[in-house]
């Protein structure tokens, strides 16, 4: 167990010295895993708030339904409690004809005009607030709203909601697309700076082989490499990601006072945090294992 646990300390400590070695190079491998891990992660949490304020704060989808202009005061309570009982209902708001009427003709430019008509051509009125706001949701909600006695016409935001939904759908697509993309940047990058480390010490790693060591205890310190480079391209993932959050709530803050809605984002959690690390520790460590592989093969073949 100790011979073990000091082989491991043995190769840690090899890792660590490699980073002296070439420091300019390997900073530079460390902030490319640091953008391959920032940048999708930064653009999923803008996409995530702005489906959070879309279907919340900034604009909650309803349905407006409009009653026949001969329904009756019955006909309205049988709509009131037919909405009052449905559980996919969140809420309603009665809009009385005469209310209505009264809205409008304190609009200005239109009292003159609604003073003319001999009678009051506005229905009675109820916006509703559904659960789901899911476009398909609020469709089918409409249409059976819209089979309902005296009940004229039911009009859904869903063009806006389908189109958002759309929208974000694309932006979620087009952020996995690019997460894919720097991710083979990410293994990429790790794993030329350890085939550039192999082939340094090819020397001594013949040496080593000679003298009868075998291949996992000569590819251990390379993996401790990978293993740290994507620890610490990770942490400067996160760095990245609180400078842009701070830039971001600052430079948002005008326009969340100006609206009274809280735009800014929230920070990071530890687990995501942890999820990072893991992450970008579990690529580093597969691409170093490749490239170690690969190049001790070359090696032994050129003998």
């Amino acid at each position: 167990m100790l011979g073990w646990f000091h082989q491991h300390l043995t190769a840690l400590r090899q890792a660590l010295s490699q980073f002296g070695r070439n420091p300019f190079a390997n900073l530079i491998g460390v902030l490319v895993i640091a953008f391959s891990l920032s940048l999708p992660a930064g653009i999923l949490r803008l996409i995530n708030q702005a489906a959070f304020l879309s279907e919340g704060t900034l604009h909650e989808p309803h349905l407006t339904l409009f009653m026949s202009l001969d329904a009756d005061d019955a006909a309205v309570r049988s709509v009131w409690d037919g909405l009052a009982a449905r559980t996919d209902v969140r809420e309603f708001r009665y809009i009385s004809s005469t209310q209505a009427l009264a809205e409008l003709k304190a609009t200005p430019g239109l009292a003159e005009a609604i003073g003319t008509l001999d009678r009051n051509p506005l229905p009675h009125a109820f916006v509703i607030r559904a659960r789901n706001t899911a476009p398909q949701a609020l469709e089918s909600l409409r249409a059976t709203l819209a089979r309902w006695n005296k009940v004229e016409r039911v009009q859904v935001d869903s063009a806006w909601a389908k189109r958002l939904d759309a929208l974000l759908q694309f932006a979620r697509r087009g952020t996995g697309g690019l997460t894919a993309l720097l991710t083979v940047a990410l293994a990429f990058t790790v794993f030329s700076t350890v085939r550039q480390q192999v082939l340094a010490a090819r020397g001594e790693i013949e040496v080593t082989h000679l003298i009868g060591a075998t291949a996992g205890y000569i590819r251990r310190p390379f993996l401790y490499f990978g293993v740290l480079e994507g620890i610490l391209g990770a942490m400067a993932a996160w760095l990245l990601l609180w400078l842009g959050r701070r830039w971001y709530n600052d430079a948002i803050q005008p326009l969340s006072d100006l609206f009274a809605v809280n735009l800014s984002l929230a920070g990071f959690s530890l687990r995501e945090g942890m999820l990072l690390c893991l992450t970008s520790a579990g690529l580093s460590w597969a691409s170093s294992y490749l490239s170690v592989s690969l190049t001790l093969r070359r090696l032994s073949a050129k003998r």
